[in-house]
């Protein structure tokens, strides 16, 4: 898990997010963490840059328990995990539903 990879103060940081998260919809949920995400790549290089919101994304995934996808906004959010199995999760499940899959889409052009 790379949530485990990450110093405590990090893990305390991904906590406190995840426990606000928490009582959250899912669409609520990705709206906050895929803006809560952006300021961990702020001071390093663009390439960089996504890797570490995208990481920040992952840890806050795997500390929800990581619950099988039942909404789009939670697929968008595991298609943005650094995790392949969640984003193989996230694929099945827009198998499953591709009327949704516009929703999805829209999600990650805002992105």
């Amino acid at each position: 898990m790379l949530y485990e990879k990450l110093n405590a103060e990090m893990q305390s940081t991904v906590d406190a997010f995840v426990g606000r998260l928490k009582i959250l919809d899912w669409k609520r949920r990705s709206n906050l963490l895929i803006d809560s995400s952006l300021p961990f790549g702020q001071d390093l290089p663009p390439d960089k840059a996504k890797t570490a919101a995208r990481g920040f994304v992952t840890a806050v995934i795997e500390r929800l328990g990581a619950p099988e996808v039942a909404d789009p906004y939670q697929a968008l959010l595991y298609l943005a995990s650094l995790d392949p199995d969640h984003r193989a999760q996230a694929e099945r499940w827009l198998e499953d539903h591709p009327e949704l899959q516009a929703t999805v889409d829209e999600g990650l052009a805002e992105e």
